[in-house]
């Protein structure tokens, strides 16, 4: 009986639903530039790509590592999310932060060019500022970054319009791990109490007689 009443509770664990981020395109645009970082995909003039968003459903741990950059400006990464952190072009290629998201919706974070233009992920592009997904499921082969990203995103910065360029002006990749909350069937609920009753009963049953 025991044994049915731990299977239960494991099907209570499995129950969840998976979820995550997504990138909410905007517009697509075609690079001016070739994408050229060390270490990921070549990126030729004429390419697709596409500006948005980056979203989550799902309340969890994000991590931003810095990739590397292609850029005149100097550039920096801003998660605002719980205390604002910081990568910078002067970081190692690898570097990265995290942060626990706590609620759904566009993620707190966003680019700055040195002439203090940014791009605010799910808010203001300033002009000639955007943020373009460059990758889904990327590997990256560059050093201390070297790994495989769920989102890999690049900014253009304030060199041109913001559909001119190549989107390596300043180059993060992006995990996330959902927190995973079971939330039970009404079958399941139902199961659970069954199995409590019966594990009720056989105490009962065992219960030794008094003497008379």
């Amino acid at each position: 009986m025991k044994r049915a009443l731990v299977a239960v509770v494991l099907l209570v664990a499995s129950s969840a639903a998976s979820a995550g981020l997504s990138f909410s395109q905007l517009s697509t645009t075609t690079r001016t530039e070739a994408f050229n970082v060390s270490g990921l995909p070549f990126f030729g003039v004429g390419t697709v790509l596409g500006l948005g968003t980056l979203v989550t459903d799902q309340v969890g741990t994000i991590t931003f590592s810095y990739l590397g950059q292609e850029s005149g400006f100097v550039n920096k990464f801003i998660l605002s999310v719980g205390p604002t952190q910081f990568l910078h072009e002067s970081n190692l290629i690898g570097s990265s932060i995290s942060a626990l998201v706590g609620s759904i919706g566009p993620i707190g974070f966003g680019f700055e060019g040195n002439t203090g233009s940014y791009a605010i992920n799910g808010g203001n592009w300033d002009p000639g500022t955007s943020i373009g997904l460059v990758g889904t499921n990327m590997t990256v082969s560059n050093g201390g970054a070297a790994g495989t990203y769920d989102f890999v995103l690049g900014y253009n910065d304030s060199a041109g319009a913001s559909r001119l360029g190549d989107w390596d002006d300043f180059v993060v990749g992006v995990k996330f791990a959902a927190q995973v909350t079971p939330v039970p069937e009404p079958g399941i609920y139902a199961m659970m109490g069954v199995g409590l009753a019966l594990l009720g009963w056989v105490g009962r049953r065992r219960k030794p007689q008094a003497s008379t």
